[in-house]
């Protein structure tokens, strides 16, 4: 039996509606194929393997990859939302010992100002400021600062 029908079983002993439970198999469903794409490794050869991949840092990634798509707000907190069941689902099964979907937030709109921002390379971005800057006359000193201000936020940004 495959990972997919092993996790609908589970939902229908836990008596989720069958609307949610059917959105909850969609989702994982989306990760379980963006996953394939990311790694090269299908849940249908690994089967519960699949949840060594199963990290918060992939889990992040994922996140990521469906702001800078755009894809809308709801349904990227639906999506997490489903993989915080199905790393519920995969600890109940002792084939976790940590639900790493509970590390990671939903997202609000300005993750999705942050997510297109940080697509661009920094000096890049910078670059087009400076181009502004020096257009509006401000003097090379403010620039000079204004920049070495911005590669600290964003440097602390890309930590964060």
């Amino acid at each position: 039996m495959l990972l997919p029908e092993i996790f609908k079983n589970y939902l229908i002993i836990k008596k989720i509606s069958p609307v949610t439970a059917k959105n909850y198999l969609v989702d994982v469903n989306h990760f379980l194929n963006w996953l394939a794409k990311k790694t090269g490794v299908k849940h249908q050869i690994v089967g519960k393997a699949i949840f060594g991949l199963f990290t918060e840092e992939t889990l992040k990634e994922y996140k990521n990859d469906l702001l800078i798509s755009k894809t809308p707000l709801s349904t990227l907190n639906r999506r997490l939302s489903a993989l915080r069941k199905f790393g519920e689902f995969g600890k109940k099964q002792e084939w976790l010992k940590e639900n790493e979907a509970e590390k990671v937030a939903n997202a609000i709109k300005s993750d999705f100002i942050i997510s297109s921002v940080s697509k661009q390379p920094n000096e890049e971005i910078l670059g087009k400021f400076t181009q502004h800057l020096e257009t509006e006359k401000v003097s090379s000193i403010t620039i000079k600062n204004y920049l070495s201000d911005l590669r600290h936020f964003l440097g602390w940004l890309e930590g964060a």
